[in-house]
């Protein structure tokens, strides 16, 4: 026997989800509690840099109470510590107590594939660990129709930043195949001026203000999803989602999750400077369009 203690590295919402889910998936398949330290947490970075979004997390997950913790810490003394066990069903059991942590932040090239074919599981987790206050303000916003993730903040400091003909053209080319102007959600942590030209485009509008985790939430019930590249904040909003995901053609993750006959999702990579390309999208937005209504 032993438990699962996922110790948040101090980084964005997404990585931090992405190390919980790892501990979650392992715990889960090996009918072991799992115990995590504090969702919440001043971000310096985020501060000092000015970001709109500060990153704190406040609210948005139950907490493992103390009296875990103060467990925890005391079998951390006791126990054998596993770090970063891989995450599969353990076929034999050690007879000595252990304590597997879950602390490391993924840059691998394929940030999913540990958890990818464990979506049900997460998806009910993160349900079951969202705070009562976080599931009623989700129920004040609107489900977008085509949703679209345009990232900034610190990936002005070097990170890629995907254009915004990226998702200009994109959605032109959903409304196009539908015949009518859908209504686009734009979530940033942009300026209204650094994508003035999206704003300009007709039924489209800004997302409210709200916690970062339902903004997460909603994107993933978007019925097309628009995602910037290298933001693992939009890769979220894609795991989670049944949605046709449009992702930019030179992203580093080949792949988020898979797609099975009882799902409308599916990942396109997008390149709309090439012609190619394009008829190959318009294809895959007529075939969507066949499966469900947008509207």
């Amino acid at each position: 026997m032993g438990k699962v203690y996922v110790k948040f590295p101090k980084t964005g919402l997404g990585n931090m989800m992405l190390v919980w889910a790892r501990g979650v998936v392992f715990a889960r398949l090996n009918d072991l509690d799992y115990v995590t330290s504090s969702w919440w947490g001043l971000r310096w970075g985020a501060l000092l840099r000015q970001e709109q979004r500060k990153r704190l997390y406040w609210g948005y997950f139950k907490e493992t109470s103390w009296q875990k913790r103060i467990s925890l810490f005391i079998s951390l003394v006791l126990s054998k510590k596993i770090f970063e066990p891989t995450v599969n069903k353990i076929v034999t059991r050690n007879s000595t107590k252990s304590i597997y942590i879950f602390n490391k932040v993924i840059t691998d090239n394929d940030l999913f594939g540990a958890i990818r074919n464990h979506k049900e599981i997460i998806a009910n987790e993160l349900d079951a660990i969202l705070t009562s206050k976080m599931k009623s303000k989700l129920k004040d916003y609107p489900i977008p129709v085509i949703g679209i993730h345009i990232r900034r903040g610190d990936f002005k400091m070097g990170n890629p930043i995907t254009p915004l003909s990226f998702f200009i053209e994109g959605i032109k080319l959903v409304r196009e195949c539908a015949g009518s102007n859908l209504p686009v959600t734009v979530f940033t942590d942009a300026s209204k001026e650094e994508i003035t030209d999206i704003l300009q485009l007709p039924n489209v509008s800004l997302a409210a203000p709200k916690p970062d985790i339902l903004d997460i939430i909603l994107l993933s019930k978007s019925k097309v999803l628009f995602l910037s590249k290298s933001s693992s904040f939009s890769y979220w909003g894609a795991f989670l989602s049944d949605a046709l995901v449009v992702r930019p053609i030179n992203d580093w993750q080949k792949k988020i999750r898979e797609s099975n006959d009882r799902s409308n999702y599916r990942e396109f990579f997008f390149d709309e400077t090439i012609n190619e390309t394009t008829k190959e999208f318009v294809a895959v937005i007529n075939e969507s369009l066949k499966n469900y209504q947008l509207v």
